[in-house]
């Protein structure tokens, strides 16, 4: 050290000392983004005293129940659709007046089937002095006895629905078409 000057050493220790402050600034932004990474941690494992194996060994029993969960709901999505195919949820109404001489539509043909285009058709006719009801069974959208014309709106009403009641009045009003 005896052949370096004292300006020579002055800038030495100027540059150890400016080196000093770099490190230390960047050890500073390295313990802050530490403490980053230390808070998303515990926010992700929600402050667990569980090591990360333990909670990922967790996660992945968990997972696999949820596979076997939705695979028994899967199951059960397929029967019900099948089990559907036989439920009468397709209802078709038509209201109408049969006589002339009475004034009002009370007389009525529904029909209800299933997506199978299986059910019955249901007749009432109403006079001033009885009311008379008849049933016709339905297969493949097509019964084996005679329908009427009010009958067969019915059934076509019934057939062109997913689910759900659709009403047709004939003669004079129309209603929730």
């Amino acid at each position: 050290m005896s052949n370096l000057g004292t300006v020579q050493i002055a800038w030495l220790a100027l540059g150890a000392g400016g080196v000093s402050v770099i490190a230390v600034i960047l050890a500073g932004i390295a313990v802050a983004r530490a403490n980053g990474w230390k808070r998303r941690y515990l926010r992700v494992f929600d402050d667990s005293s569980q090591t990360v194996e333990e909670l990922v060994i967790k996660a992945q029993a968990d997972a696999k129940i949820a596979v076997s969960n939705v695979d028994k709901i899967l199951e059960r999505i397929v029967s019900l659709e099948q089990k559907q195919e036989y439920n009468f949820d397709k209802l078709g109404l038509v209201r109408f007046n049969p006589f002339d001489d009475t004034g009002a539509d009370l007389s009525f043909a529904m029909s209800i089937l299933n997506d199978r285009g299986d059910g019955v058709v249901l007749t009432s006719l109403w006079g001033r002095d009885e009311v008379r009801v008849y049933a016709k069974p339905v297969q493949e959208n097509e019964s084996r006895y005679a329908l009427s014309q009010e009958e067969k709106q019915a059934l076509g009403l019934a057939a062109s629905v997913r689910q759900g009641l659709r009403t047709e009045t004939v003669g004079k009003r129309q209603r929730n078409k």
